[in-house]
């Protein structure tokens, strides 16, 4: 009985040091050769765009306070008060953020034409940096002096800059339009 359990030890033994040297595998599939294209023209010097498109799609919610003085920082002007956004943007591609990518469109009455202030000043400072996948949200408190008296639903802030001012490959399109929601 003890000369079979050794006999079976010796056997793994010898198996496994079989196994760890490579001289013991299982048998491999049998290759097949499939034609390799031939080479086409040269491929674009462009990065490889996310969903083979070049739109980035923003997400922008806000929280609105206002104040005629912020701290003793800024004060509004007689007849306007300064609107407070706390704001969250993220988007679904990488692109550059800044303030400089924050509009409000306002209008005083409701027969009044909209107007459109790209006037924000920084306060707790909103940051300049790439956000998208990977690279996170862009939070910040923004200010802007407007009207103190507005129509119904208005100031509308939103998010947008200039095709021929953003950078890098993805672009935003048309003026994202923030909504009221979870800044943190």
């Amino acid at each position: 009985m003890m000369k079979n359990i050794k006999l079976i030890l010796a056997l793994i033994v010898l198996l496994v040091s079989l196994l760890a040297a490579g001289c013991v595998s299982t048998p491999a599939p049998t290759a097949t050769i499939t034609p390799t294209p031939a080479p086409t023209a040269a491929a674009s010097a462009g990065p490889t765009l996310i969903g083979h498109s070049d739109e980035a799609h923003v997400q922008f919610f806000y929280s609105m306070g206002t104040a005629s003085d912020y701290g003793g920082l800024q004060k509004a002007s007689p007849g306007n008060l300064l609107y407070i956004f706390k704001v969250n943007v993220s988007s679904d591609k990488p692109i550059q953020t800044s303030l400089d990518w924050f509009g409000a469109e306002y209008k005083v009455n409701n027969t009044d034409s909209v107007h459109d202030s790209r006037a924000f000043m920084a306060y707790v400072k909103y940051p300049e940096k790439t956000i998208g996948p990977g690279q996170g949200n862009a939070r910040g408190e923004i200010l802007i002096e407007l009207p103190a008296q507005m129509a119904e639903g208005y100031p509308k802030p939103y998010y947008y800059l200039p095709l021929d001012q953003q950078q890098g490959p993805y672009k935003v399109y048309d003026k994202v339009y923030g909504e009221v929601g979870d800044v943190q």
